[in-house]
């Protein structure tokens, strides 16, 4: 049929149109799509989708209000590989322009480019730089060679990436940019085996918030079940995308070949033809490609050192309220009893499955424990640019993306972890392990046993993960290892092979107790940067239980039993039962104060802020600004029961807030202000959900349940 075009572009969409589709996708799909047909009532749905999918503690405000929607599938070749009219629709615009992309920079000579502007997002972290196309384009990335001998297979590894293309100029099917429905996860899958074919390459890139992304390389997913091969590329994620637009450069194109996008809460699936589709204009942008793999796996740190870059603002004194003030209520409260998220001895709090609100129907394949003592490190691809309120969305979006439409019949991970640092249940059974054990994943085909998988939501080919994601990832790994009795984290130990991806099937291969996906298949993943980083993680793994949690790396000294700081811990002790039995002995920290570990928390002290009790959740919390030695210090009070059932606990350099079951954010500086002059709790945005963040401008912006607060560099304060 021929696509109807205004202007050169697409017919603008009506409204949506199911049609069939055949090949790529799962019997799940189909059963899934079939499935959203029915109309389900909002009383009904909310009985299907848990509610606390939503909570504070899952930090989806962003899905929160946002009702089920369907899966959209876009065809981009038929069933013997050719490509359809939508998959051709942008080559027209490249070939009425010679030498000329569609918004992507031009051509000249023998393949030259012109510079491009660098669109690249932060990734949230303070110190992520950004990056100019000239240093992601143009490299030739093959597999890195470990530092000793890991048993591979004599052949050798075949190039991961090509020389630097065009995804527009080089194309061989490229898309118009086409506006779709909001998604929060993409993926690519095809027909036949689980390999491209020779010298083919995908690529996408979306627009968030009314910016394009750059180019991203979307790899064949190199993972999956041990016992099947996928047909796909891995997930990509997103910060809310609603526009795409997709590139294949290669002599061949792949059979069957689809492009999925999963809304924040999926139900069914949508096939988009070319009448239900319009197009929209995208400005130039460069391309995301890892350079050469690293060999280096990152610099040994000192986990204490990573804290926030800058100290807050002064802390303002809550103002005399109608209702008891932070600063006024008493700081005998307890702390409230740590959340069944920190079950199994977790060093996080972690965001469970029901929490996160993962949709028991797409789920095929139970728990299967094993025996298990390495840790593998992924990234799930995509933007950086997401918000705290996404990440539920996110992770509901990875977990329809493997159960349904890869077949995995759950979500690969057993962990993931934001660029904020809340960690997330992925794969079932994973927060309950034994042990020593853990449920079988779908992370790294070929050694989904005897390991455990844990992702870091974002791209990290060019930007750093952020202090709190390594943070969360270092200790999540400590936490496996040490339970399954492994003393030596950072050291090497046989891994065996299962399948024949990268090793020989049946071998043992020697492999740091903590590495990298790229260090067992052929894919690039974490990423550049974020591979660089695993000895920071290695780091951060050893530090684990190896001294008091939040007890300050170089405080290792027991101070006298008359010490004006352990009289003071065991005086409070009478009004705070609950933190159970001493674990330490009283150890010198930083200001002059000491600190003590106990069953269920820590006990601090110092001159300025007396005796005060830290439990989880904040405990976790706290620590990814460094605990005492971090940008908000020792506590200043203990747990505090506030308005409307929330809790709160004041610490020099800010506030942490959370509900019960909830996730903690801090609030600090220049936001705290402005929220205590809105009303504090009374506020019309209500309460913290997320971590401050600054913009590229140097606003800082902080997420709140019911909106967000920003305060400009000029002091200007918005409050949406």
């Amino acid at each position: 049929m021929n696509v109807p075009r205004a202007l050169g572009r697409i017919a603008p969409r009506g409204g949506h149109r199911l049609s069939g589709h055949a090949g790529g996708l799962s019997a799940r799909a189909h059963a899934c799509r079939s499935a959203g047909l029915i109309a389900l009532t909002s009383l009904l749905l909310s009985s299907l989708v848990p509610v606390a999918g939503a909570a504070p503690g899952a930090g989806d405000s962003g899905g929160q209000g946002e009702a089920p929607a369907p899966v959209q599938i876009l065809d981009l070749t038929t069933a013997s590989g050719q490509a359809t009219e939508v998959a051709q629709s942008g080559l027209d615009d490249v070939q009425a322009s010679p030498g000329q992309g569609s918004g992507s920079g031009s051509r000249d000579g023998a393949g030259a480019q012109t510079p491009r502007p660098s669109t690249e997002e932060a990734s949230g972290s303070d110190n992520a730089a950004s990056v100019s196309p000239a240093t992601v384009r143009g490299a030739t990335a093959t597999v890195p060679a470990l530092a000793q001998a890991t048993g591979a297979a004599d052949a050798p590894a075949p190039s991961i990436l090509p020389a630097a293309t065009d995804p527009q100029a080089d194309a061989a099917l490229l898309t118009d940019p086409l506006e779709v429905d909001r998604f929060f996860v993409a993926g690519f899958t095809w027909t036949g085996g689980a390999d491209l074919p020779d010298g083919v390459r995908i690529y996408l890139r979306v627009r968030e918030n009314g910016s394009w992304s750059p180019w991203y390389l979307s790899e064949a997913a190199d993972s999956g079940r041990d016992d099947r091969a996928t047909p796909g590329t891995g997930e990509f994620v997103t910060g809310g995308a609603d526009a795409i637009q997709a590139s294949v450069v290669g002599s061949s194109l792949p059979a069957g070949l689809k492009l999925a996008m999963v809304p924040s809460r999926p139900q069914g699936e949508e096939v988009l033809g070319a009448d239900d589709l319009k197009t929209t204009e995208a400005a130039p942008t460069p391309v995301i490609e890892d350079a050469s793999a690293m060999e280096n796996q990152g610099t040994q740190v000192d986990p204490a050192a990573m804290t926030l870059s800058a100290s807050p603002a002064p802390v303002a004194q809550p103002a005399a309220a109608s209702v008891a003030s932070p600063a006024t209520a008493p700081a005998t409260v307890p702390v409230v009893a740590p959340a069944a998220t920190t079950a199994n001895g977790l060093p996080v709090a972690v965001t469970t499955r029901a929490e996160w609100g993962a949709n028991a129907s797409y789920m095929s394949w139970d728990p299967e424990y094993a025996r298990a003592g390495h840790v593998v490190v992924h990234h799930t691809a995509g933007t950086n640019s997401y918000s705290a309120g996404q990440c539920a969305s996110i992770v509901r979006g990875i977990y329809y993306y493997h159960a349904v439409v890869l077949d995995w019949g759950d979500i690969g991970y057993n962990f993931l972890v934001d660029k904020f640092g809340t960690v997330f249940e992925g794969r079932s059974g994973s927060v309950a392990a034994p042990a020593g054990r853990m449920s079988i994943g779908a992370h790294a085909r070929g050694v989904n046993t005897g390991t455990m998988g844990i992702s870091m939501m974002g791209d990290y080919s060019t930007v750093s993960p952020s202090d709190a994601q390594l943070s969360s990832v270092g200790k999540m790994a400590g936490w496996f290892l040490k339970r399954a009795g492994i003393s030596d984290v950072t050291g090497w130990a046989g891994l065996h092979v299962w399948t024949t991806e990268r090793y020989q099937a049946g071998s043992t291969i020697s492999m740091p107790r903590i590495l990298g996906h790229r260090d067992v298949g052929y894919t690039t993943c974490p990423g550049n940067v974020g591979y660089s980083k695993l000895g920071t993680i290695r780091a951060i793994a050893k530090a684990q239980g190896s001294s008091p949690q939040g007890g300050s790396s170089g405080a290792s000294s027991t101070v006298p039993q008359d010490h004006p700081g352990a009289v003071a811990l065991r005086s409070a002790l009478g009004v705070n039962g609950w933190i159970g039995a001493a674990t330490s002995g009283v150890q010198a920290s930083t200001k002059g104060g000491v600190f003590q570990s106990f069953e269920h928390g820590v006990g601090y002290w110092s001159p300025a802020t007396g005796a005060q009790f830290v439990g989880e959740p904040v405990l976790s919390a706290w620590g990814a600004y460094g605990y005492q030695t971090g940008s908000m210090g020792y506590p200043r009070s203990g747990g505090v029961v506030g308005v409307g059932g929330s809790r709160h606990q004041i610490f020099e350099g800010g506030i942490a807030y959370w509900r019960p079951g909830g996730r903690v954010s801090f609030i600090h500086g220049s936001i705290l202000n402005a929220w205590a002059a809105s009303g504090w709790e009374h506020s019309k945005v209500g309460l913290p959900t997320g971590r401050a963040v600054r913009q590229a401008d140097g606003t800082m912006t902080q997420a709140f349940e019911k909106g967000s607060i920003s305060v400009a560099p000029n002091g200007k304060v918005t409050v949406r």
